[in-house]
């Protein structure tokens, strides 16, 4: 899976997901630190990268505004980055499990709650 962790995750989840396989950068990498919500944004899009955050809120309105996007994870603040990667790797599962069941990543959000409930989303809301 592609990832790209936002400056909120730690980047030491960089090397775990990556020897497991996944192709994963933080944004410091990039020289992203410091920039807006919308230009990482339109980094993980213009890549297809599952974007990861704990910032929900404002990457979840810009993803409404998206038509289409690589997918969104996002989890609790306050996490160890064990704990992050231990988040991470259940979104990760997730997302495997869809797949599996003939759904992709594209345009959605998983949304870990505190009591590790995973919240899955399309977004934008796919009209009716």
């Amino acid at each position: 899976m592609r990832l790209l962790l936002d400056e909120n995750v730690s980047p030491a989840n960089v090397r775990p997901l990556t020897e497991t396989g996944h192709d994963v950068y933080h944004v410091r990498d990039r020289g992203l630190t410091g920039q807006p919500d919308h230009v990482i944004w339109r980094r993980a899009i213009d890549e297809s990268r599952v974007l990861v955050t704990i910032n929900a809120r404002d990457f979840v309105r810009l993803a409404e505004r998206e038509e289409l996007h690589g997918g969104l994870i996002t989890f609790p603040s306050g996490s160890t980055p064990a704990e992050q990667l231990a988040l991470i790797r259940l979104a990760i599962a997730q997302f495997e499990l869809d797949q599996e069941e003939g759904r992709d990543r594209m345009n959605r959000w998983l949304d870990i709650r505190d009591d590790g409930e995973v919240r899955v989303t399309d977004l934008p809301t796919k009209m009716t």
